[in-house]
């Protein structure tokens, strides 16, 4: 994996998804790129009496952001167990009102294959899906995104739970893959069934697949679905009796399989996401 974004705000939880991304960033052999985007407010700027001024105001911002940055990355450092070559990591702080959009923008410009970012913990999981940063770039980026839940301390990754619709098998396995044979990590799909889907394969015809899939390490698990409890509490319970390292999903905006995941708005699940969370657009 050539090169890792980690958007950064300077919030603890951000902290704690720079360290992971150090440490994963170590295994994979990754460039770093840690970015910071200015988002004043209209009002603060409009303190500057030109358009000059309030350039300048920007540039120094940024100049500051930008040297923070690199504070950040130094302090982490000494405190992680591994080391990590200053070559290989960039930071940059940059003005834009449009935070998500910009980033990823950045990200396709760096040709970047993973953005990792955390999650605000004290938002809970209905932040994380409703109008969050994180849940935003879940939804509108290609690239694929690692959030990393409030307080997660990096761990090997050895199982990564792929909860799947059986819709994309082949193609979103295809996409997996390189993540679990950098981190020599096995992949369980785990599919709930909710009865008769045109869309989706059979459980035969899921087996065939992976047992003809070259990345050996693949098992696939079919549990009956409850339909009164929502698909993300099923994946909960799953996790805990199993305990995945690694979450994934794919998502598309307002599909059936993101409404069985979002379930019911009432139901607080504020502490339900524990493990790292790797998020892929659905294709098509």
């Amino acid at each position: 994996m050539k090169t890792i974004l980690i958007p950064f705000d300077f919030s603890a939880n951000a902290r704690k998804a720079l360290a992971y991304a150090l440490e994963l960033g170590k295994l994979f052999e990754s460039q770093l790129y840690i970015y910071h985007v200015l988002h004043e407010s209209p009002y603060t700027l409009a303190a500057a009496a030109t358009e000059q001024e309030m350039e300048k105001l920007i540039a120094k911002d940024g100049e500051e952001k930008t040297a923070a940055l690199k504070d950040e990355v130094n302090t982490l450092l000494q405190s992680l167990p591994i080391t990590f070559s200053a070559e290989r990591i960039k930071t940059k702080a940059e003005y834009n009102p449009l935070v998500v959009e910009k980033i990823i923008a950045v990200a396709k410009e760096q040709d970047a294959e993973l953005v990792i970012m955390g999650t605000h913990g004290t938002s809970g999981i209905k932040k994380f899906f409703f109008g969050s940063n994180t849940s935003n770039m879940i939804t509108k980026s290609d690239i694929p995104v690692l959030a990393i839940p409030e307080q997660y301390e990096y761990t090997p990754v050895k199982t990564i739970l792929y909860a799947s619709d059986l819709e994309n098998l082949p193609a979103e396995l295809k996409r997996i893959i390189p993540f679990a044979h950098s981190l020599h990590a096995g992949i369980n799909v785990l599919h709930f069934d909710y009865g008769q889907n045109e869309r989706k394969i059979t459980e035969e015809e899921a087996n065939i697949i992976i047992k003809n899939n070259q990345y050996q390490h693949i098992k696939f698990v079919k549990e009956k679905a409850d339909l009164t409890i929502t698909l993300l509490k099923q994946i909960r319970h799953y996790m805990q009796e199993h305990q995945p390292e690694w979450l994934t999903m794919f998502t598309k905006e307002k599909s059936l399989w993101d409404k069985l995941i979002i379930g019911s708005k009432t139901e607080d699940m504020a502490h339900t996401l524990k493990v790292p969370l790797l998020s892929f657009k659905k294709p098509g």
